[in-house]
């Protein structure tokens, strides 16, 4: 018979044995383990990215053109020229205008390298020499000037004269940059109440300054001028320092400067009876063009007048070449701004080495106070003073020139004085310009070091002359007067000096002029290191 068999039933997978599901999840588990491993094991293996560079936006700022901005003729206060009830003995004003001279020179010119030769790298396509552009303007903003000479040195010169007002110059080089450049002002008065001579060297507009040795006694004037050639306002402190201390300022200490404006303090209502005061600013907000002018007279004589620039940094070794001494001792003039009192000893050097003089061995210098010690004993000539302190100070050296005696019982002989200020150490080079009166001026040298050094005489042309090499030490004195500079029978316009050892060399001009008479007129400038040609600045924007 057959057989037959019984048809199955359909399994329910709930019910499946427990022993069979458990098998398959672990195999699933270690898959999965598996596949994670590697992930990690990847990424551990896998080197980072390099860091990517991040490119900020950068620019150069390259130095811009030179402005020089210059304080103009003697200015005398309001009404003092006004004619009293005698004729007579009616004041008769100084001379109402100024003479400019500006040399400015390129970078990459061989004048300030000690050679005279013509530039290779600053031609143009046709062969010409490129040098920087001058023009002077007046206060109005009219062109006194603008077409300086120039030659093949890559050096431009510019004069100018018969300026009434306050002028300033700019020069630029031949791209736009900043050259090495010098002006400077003169002012000749030769005869009357301010019979004087003043030169002044034309400057940027700064936060800082001060000067010393002007005079407020009966009969001298002397007032501090801040001009203000910006667009924006300045404030000010003013502080004046006299043989007692400190003045008392009385509500004088913050004078504020509008744009474009001219604020005057008048020392001698400050700090009167001083025979000599020094001026300390400081200036918030924008650069001030700061001078003091000075005028003396003893009763009806004539007692010389200056126009002062600011001086240079106080410094612990001052050096003050071209001291002219001629039958009246000069006087040094020491300032002490500090907290605290100090010391300074003198040495004076002559052409032939120190020279003995009646000075102390040392001078006490009280916190705040200016000490004025004559230097007895000097022979007739042209000397260097040398300042030594233990803590930084500021220096003049006041020397005096007498005319012939002027007519009458009640008037003695005319005086002119000039304030001689530290000449700085010359580093690589320096550049100055020459006034455009000149009778007989002198370029004195003093080191503080041995160093050989080359002065370049500039012509009006643009041309310049033979080099002169002179050895400048720290024991004498050596110089070179206008005769000596001159080109073929042309006065020199500006020199350049190059010590052999940057650093070691300090150097100042002085001038006399003429009076119709006699040259007792006298005046001084010391050589400045030269400003210019820096290299440009980078700017990044911060993160």
């Amino acid at each position: 018979m057959a057989e037959s068999t019984a048809p199955e039933e359909p399994r329910d997978p709930l019910a499946e044995p427990s022993a069979r599901r458990g098998g398959s999840r672990p195999l699933l588990a270690l898959a999965a383990l598996i596949s994670l491993a590697l992930a990690v094991g990847a990424v551990a293996v896998t080197p980072p990215p390099a860091p990517q560079t991040v490119e900020r936006a950068a620019a150069q700022s390259q130095p811009g053109a030179s402005t020089r901005w210059c304080h103009g003729p003697l200015e005398l206060p309001e009404g003092l020229l006004d004619a009293g009830p005698d004729e007579d003995l009616a004041l008769t004003p100084p001379s109402p205008a100024v003479s400019l001279r500006t040399v400015s020179v390129e970078p990459a010119s061989s004048l300030l390298f000690g050679r005279v030769s013509a530039s290779r790298t600053l031609q143009e396509d046709d062969g010409s020499v490129r040098a920087p552009a001058i023009v002077a303007e007046a206060a109005d903003g009219s062109v006194l000037g603008d077409e300086p000479a120039s030659q093949d040195l890559g050096a431009s010169v510019l004069g100018v004269t018969g300026v009434e007002d306050a002028p300033h110059v700019t020069s630029a080089t031949s791209d736009g940059g900043r050259p090495v450049a010098d002006t400077v002002q003169s002012t000749l008065t030769g005869s009357g109440d301010y019979r004087s001579f003043a030169l002044t060297r034309c400057g940027e507009p700064v936060t800082e300054a001060s000067f010393l040795g002007v005079s407020t006694e009966k009969g001298d004037s002397a007032v501090l001028v801040l001009r203000n050639p910006t667009e924006r306002a300045a404030t000010a402190s003013v502080q004046l320092w006299t043989q007692d201390g400190p003045a008392a300022m009385e509500g004088r200490s913050q004078v504020v400067v509008a744009p474009g404006q001219e604020q005057r303090v008048l020392l001698e209502s400050v700090a009167p009876g001083q025979a000599a005061v020094g001026v300390g600013v400081s200036v918030l907000g924008a650069p001030l063009s700061m001078y003091v002018q000075s005028t003396e007279r003893d009763g009806l004589t004539p007692g010389g007048a200056e126009i002062l620039a600011p001086l240079p940094a106080a410094g612990t070794e001052l050096m003050m070449p071209g001291v002219e001494v001629a039958g009246t001792a000069p006087t040094l003039v020491l300032a002490n701004s500090q907290g605290s009192a100090t010391t300074a000893s003198v040495e004076v050097i002559g052409p032939q080495g120190p020279v003995e003089a009646a000075v102390p061995e040392t001078i006490d210098l009280p916190a705040g106070t200016v000490v004025s010690t004559p230097l007895e004993g000097l022979p007739d000539g042209t000397y260097a003073v040398i300042a030594r302190s233990e803590s930084p100070v500021t220096a003049v050296t006041r020397s005096e020139l007498a005319g012939a005696d002027l007519p009458g019982d009640t008037i003695g002989a005319p005086v002119d004085f000039a304030l001689v200020s530290p000449a700085p150490a010359i580093g690589s080079h320096a550049l100055s310009s020459l006034p455009t009166q000149g009778s007989a001026g002198q370029l004195t040298l003093i080191g503080s070091m041995d160093s050989a050094v080359t002065v370049i005489p500039m012509a009006a042309d643009g041309s310049a002359g033979e080099p002169l090499s002179l050895d400048a030490s720290a024991d004498a004195t050596v110089s070179l007067t206008s005769e000596q500079l001159q080109i073929g029978e042309e006065r020199a316009v500006g020199v350049t000096v190059v010590p052999e050892v940057p650093g070691a060399v300090h150097a100042s001009w002085s001038q006399r002029e003429s009076d119709g008479t006699d040259a007792s007129l006298l005046s001084s400038l010391p050589v400045l290191p030269a400003r210019g040609g820096q290299d440009p600045v980078t700017v990044r924007l911060s993160p």
